[in-house]
């Protein structure tokens, strides 16, 4: 059906700004989904929000520095779980959960505000998909997701420094909790990369070294899903698999599902408390010479409950030179893939050609 009149879901003017639809006052009105956020039908969800998958891996990491052997078995634990999923959950990891409340309780309180107000920070057509937008971040999408987001860039510290005057002022504590978050996961990362790599064999600081040091760019997303009356026709985010070097995210509802592609099953990861799910980006498959997995994932709704997450993702520095690393190749293990500039790759993942846009890349 046609979508509802502009005045009745704040529709701005498509020039000024990428927020063509409040996806908050869709859900509030109760109309029947919109054409425009209807998915074809080989991309409607199969399996429901809280349908858990209990074999996603758990790993604490409590011990990384009390013993050489613990660490060997958080180390072993996380190689297993990046084989074979691609995606695991880690406790014990060292942000507190008091910071990671107020984080979420702040990104909902900017999502609740007025949709004027919210267009004060909307994403501007042309530059970086920064700031606020509603169904979709990117101007030229056909098909839209039942998503409210508010992305921002917040390491390295340059270009925190450049963009935190447009960080929302409210509420009044949301950019230094904002800040503290960021910091905070960006310790976590370190410790995962280092994790990721011993677990490949390599020296700890590998990974982080290979995707630029303390010039990695962190980028930080807010995303809001409104309850949505007919759950079965739409996604709140398409599937995709994250072009980075890895992905942190902060759930407490149910949505978010992962390809198991060795069953042809999407699995729905169980919301812990406290806890913080890692997706592995497509950096760390083409790093690993396809050892380890970029896992394709999507976001589904439902009729019942509001969601929010929050994301963190972990990038190389644009100059980053990428590829399979050396050391993991051999004439058994030849290289799949193609080395490049990561600044390279983003055309390749904006081009929208597939969702494994490594498969560009290979030889």
């Amino acid at each position: 059906m046609a979508p509802p009149a502009a005045e009745s879901v704040g529709i701005a003017s498509e020039k000024k700004n990428v927020v063509p639809y409040s996806v908050m006052k869709l859900s509030d009105s109760q109309m029947d989904v919109p054409e425009k956020f209807v998915k074809a039908m080989g991309e409607r969800p199969t399996v429901a929000y809280n349908d858990y998958c209990k074999e996603i891996p758990v790993i604490s990491l409590k011990n990384i520095t009390s013993s050489d052997a613990d660490r060997a078995r958080i180390v072993a634990e996380i190689g297993l779980a990046c084989a074979e999923w691609g995606i695991f959950q880690v406790v014990d990891h060292g942000v507190p959960e008091e910071l990671m409340t107020k984080m979420a309780a702040n990104s909902m309180e900017f999502f609740k505000l007025p949709l004027e107000e919210k267009l004060k920070y909307a994403t501007k057509p042309g530059g970086f998909p920064v700031g606020y937008a509603s169904g979709s971040h990117r101007s030229d999408d056909d098909i839209l997701d039942w998503r409210e987001l508010m992305v921002h860039r917040t390491l390295p510290s340059s270009i925190r420094e450049q963009d935190i005057n447009i960080w929302p002022e409210s509420p009044d504590t949301y950019r230094q909790v904002l800040a503290d978050y960021s910091d905070n996961v960006d310790t976590l990362v370190t410790s995962l990369l280092g994790l990721i790599s011993e677990s490949l064999g390599l020296p700890t600081d590998y990974i982080k070294n290979a995707v630029g040091g303390e010039k990695t760019e962190q980028k930080i997303l807010a995303n809001y899903y409104p309850q949505c009356p007919q759950p079965d026709l739409t996604l709140g985010l398409r599937s995709h698999t994250d072009y980075g070097t890895i992905t942190i995210l902060q759930q407490e509802v149910g949505g978010l599902q992962a390809y198991k592609e060795d069953r042809d099953l999407w699995v729905t990861v169980e919301p812990i408390r406290g806890a913080l799910v890692v997706n592995l980006g497509d950096q760390i498959q083409i790093l690993s010479n396809a050892k380890y997995c970029s896992v394709e994932h999507q976001a589904v709704v439902n009729s019942n409950e509001t969601r929010l997450t929050l994301v963190v993702f972990a990038n190389p520095n644009s100059l980053s030179q990428m590829g399979p690393a050396p050391e993991l190749l051999s004439e058994e293990n030849p290289a799949k893939y193609r080395s490049y500039t990561f600044k390279d790759y983003l055309p390749i993942c904006y081009a929208k050609q597939t969702k494994k846009h490594y498969d560009a890349l290979a030889i």
